[in-house]
């Protein structure tokens, strides 16, 4: 149990943690090409890790120093050293290695703890299996652990659901490159979260091999291609630094962040205009955000594309007077927990009403009631980080499972007391 602070600082540097979404997938993408990849500046939480020890466990030599990861690439085709892939808690590293691991020389099971073991991975199996994977449930059908026998991936076309996670596509994306013939990938509905699946192809892109997105509706990648080894720095996390921009919002003080990318793809940087939208004020200047708090006022907005950020903008929605509406939510309940719940059950806790309307989550702010609780965590990095802020200016508020945040933010409790040194 953690008990936050209380404020004293009425401005403050944050310097931002590096993006775990351009990590992971740096980490991945170097693992396909022949040679050497240098990345710097890295995100080293929780899922890094776990994602970096499966990794090894294929074959792909990795090199850890203090802020970089050296990769040795096995150019696509992977000699396993063990056949457990333990992801830990990361759905990022099970998605993605799902799609991998069929290139692997001898079998391997991808497996986790028990919280992964509970979020389904149907849909990415099916879709593998089209493409010609040979995929196998241990237990239970639809979720993990997973056998995978080699089978590489022939290519054609593969069908898929984008209702839950656009991961699925992302991972499917990477491993096409590397098919014996050219893939297509429909999205049979509407692909949510496509700034993920941005930042896939951005990175793609980078690492030497191109895919054609048309309108997410279907994707084509020519076999054939390579990844190209490279040196490449880390941009700044727009989902961690929304903290620090809910920090700003809800204690009225102002807040600069710095290492952060005006030019980013990253969905998250639209908490730029949400901030903007509740009444704050955002300066960009030479690589620095200064976010000025002001008068919260309600907020509705379309979140699919920005999921991570729901938790944060509830809580600011909890401070400003009237309803506020984060639409197109649903699929949050197949998060770390389901956030839906967790974030309803604690503002409850604090004395405001949230609830699911269809697929959006209501917020009814009300600045005068709210108060601190003792929250639950979910052992939800995003749930915790979250809800530390309004302690700042509600006594009393605690944190329980407060080392959860280190599957994104290991060293956000440290950068967090800046507000109360």
């Amino acid at each position: 149990m953690k008990s936050i602070k209380m404020l004293s600082a009425s401005k403050t540097d944050i310097f931002v943690p590096p993006s775990k979404a351009h990590t992971l997938r740096a980490l991945i993408l170097a693992s396909l090409c022949d040679g050497t990849s240098v990345i710097t500046n890295p995100l080293m939480g929780e899922d890094q890790k776990h994602l970096i020890s499966c990794l090894k466990n294929l074959g792909v030599e990795v090199s850890v120093s203090d802020n970089t990861v050296t990769i040795h690439g096995t150019g696509g085709v992977f000699n396993p050293a063990s056949a457990e892939l333990n992801c830990g808690e990361s759905g990022v590293a099970m998605n993605f290695l799902c799609a991998l691991s069929p290139f692997a020389s001898s079998p391997v099971y991808l497996t986790g703890k028990e919280g992964l073991l509970k979020r389904p991975v149907g849909e990415i199996v099916q879709g593998l299996r089209q493409l010609g994977a040979d995929i196998s449930y241990k237990d239970t059908e639809s979720f993990p652990p997973l056998d995978v026998k080699p089978s590489r991936l022939r290519g054609g076309q593969t069908k898929m659901q984008g209702r839950y996670t656009s991961q699925y596509f992302s991972s499917l994306t990477i491993a096409s490159a590397l098919a014996q013939q050219d893939v297509e990938i429909i999205c049979t509905d509407e692909m949510s979260e496509k700034p993920y699946y941005d930042i896939t192809l951005e990175m793609m892109k980078i690492f030497g091999v191109t895919a054609q997105n048309f309108e997410y509706k279907r994707m084509l990648i020519s076999s054939g291609q390579k990844y190209t080894p490279l040196d490449i720095t880390i941009e700044g996390d727009y989902s961690s630094a929304s903290y620090f921009f809910e920090a700003a919002a809800v204690c009225g003080i102002e807040v600069r962040l710095h290492n952060m990318n005006e030019d980013s793809v990253q969905g998250d940087k639209k908490i730029i205009d949400y901030m903007k939208v509740m009444g704050c004020t955002v300066e960009k200047k030479d690589g620095v955000l200064t976010v000025k708090g002001g008068e919260l006022i309600p907020l509705t907005a379309d979140c699919n594309g920005t999921p991570d950020l729901v938790p944060t903008l509830a809580v600011c929605a909890a401070f400003a007077p009237g309803k506020s509406l984060l639409q197109n939510v649903a699929h949050l309940k197949f998060k770390e927990c389901d956030r839906i719940t967790a974030v309803c059950t604690e503002l409850g806790k604090m004395g405001i009403k949230a609830c699911l309307e269809g697929k959006d989550l209501a917020v009814y702010g009300d600045k005068k009631s709210v108060h601190a609780s003792d929250i639950h965590s979910y052992n939800d990095h995003r749930i915790a980080m979250s809800f530390a802020v309004p302690g700042l200016i509600l006594k009393g508020q605690t944190i329980d499972n407060p080392g959860c945040v280190a599957k994104s933010f290991p060293n956000f409790w440290e950068v967090f007391s800046a507000f109360s040194s």
